[in-house]
């Protein structure tokens, strides 16, 4: 095997969570699960980033107050997509902790203030502007991950501190091996960093495991087009905030990303 080949990964296990399942009882479930109100966007689940320099995710599970702790997670994304939000109010004061942000952008372009409904151009915006080392808008990147063998899509939100490292490593590795992000099986980790206030704080990194074989890559690539059609729908909370509040004061310049004008996002990761 070569320096920069990867290994096919045949055991990894593309599922629905029917399989086994008697088809008129499948039948029979959907309906009634249609029976409920319909959601919007993207059902998935949250992955956590720590707080004070953590080393493992909280993975959400069927019990939304006891999630699976991983020190790290392994899958394919399925899509993946910039976004911008803005909070008024400081992280952690008031509501601020569960409120939607003030203004925000699904593709970092165009943002809409919630308030106002005032449309703004990301790149002009004054709120996207560093300032004092930081920007008062937050550039983050969501990542829909699929795991083998289990059947939901996760949701796992880079913060600023680690978009332009995450940004780089999975660029460096779609171009050494010119494949695709969504046949590839990358594993997710984290480092314990600290900022120039001594303030600890966790950072998002990603390694390259192996690759699919061609007929799962076929439904991996057509998940990401569903996907693609549904993601401006999924609501920007403080879960996708979380630990760049905690993490970014004092943190240079250097550690944010800054997104270039006319940058193709299906480049993706610019």
């Amino acid at each position: 095997m070569g320096k920069n080949e990867l290994a096919v990964m045949k055991d990894f296990q593309i599922v629905t969570g029917f399989e086994g399942m008697d088809p008129d009882l499948i039948e029979e479930l959907k309906e009634e699960m249609a029976d409920l109100d319909e959601e919007r966007g993207i059902a998935c689940r949250q992955i956590k980033v720590p707080s004070g320099g953590g080393k493992a995710y909280e993975v959400e599970g069927d019990d939304l107050d006891d999630p699976e702790i991983m020190k790290e997670v392994q899958g394919v994304i399925l899509f993946t997509h910039r976004m911008n939000s803005y909070w008024s109010a400081a992280y952690g004061s008031g509501d601020n902790t569960n409120m939607p942000p003030t203004c925000s952008s699904m593709d970092a372009k165009t943002g809409v203030n919630l308030e106002t409904g005032e449309v703004r151009n990301c790149d002009n915006c004054p709120m996207n502007q560093f300032v004092d080392g930081g920007k008062p808008c937050k550039n983050m990147r969501r990542i829909y991950l699929l795991m083998s063998g289990r059947p939901d899509i996760y949701l796992l939100s880079v913060p600023p501190t680690s978009i332009k490292d995450v940004n780089k490593n999975l660029a460096r590795i779609m171009g050494s091996n010119r494949i695709p992000y969504t046949r590839l099986v990358v594993t997710f980790k984290l480092d314990s960093a600290t900022n120039k206030d001594g303030i600890k704080y966790s950072k998002v990194t990603v390694e390259k495991t192996g690759v699919l074989t061609d007929e799962q890559y076929k439904q991996t690539s057509a998940m990401r087009k569903q996907l693609k059609e549904k993601y401006t729908e999924v609501a920007i909370t403080s879960n996708d905030y979380n630990v760049a509040a905690e993490s970014e004061a004092g943190v240079a310049d250097a550690d944010f990303v800054e997104v270039p004008q006319g940058a193709q996002e299906d480049l993706p990761f610019n």
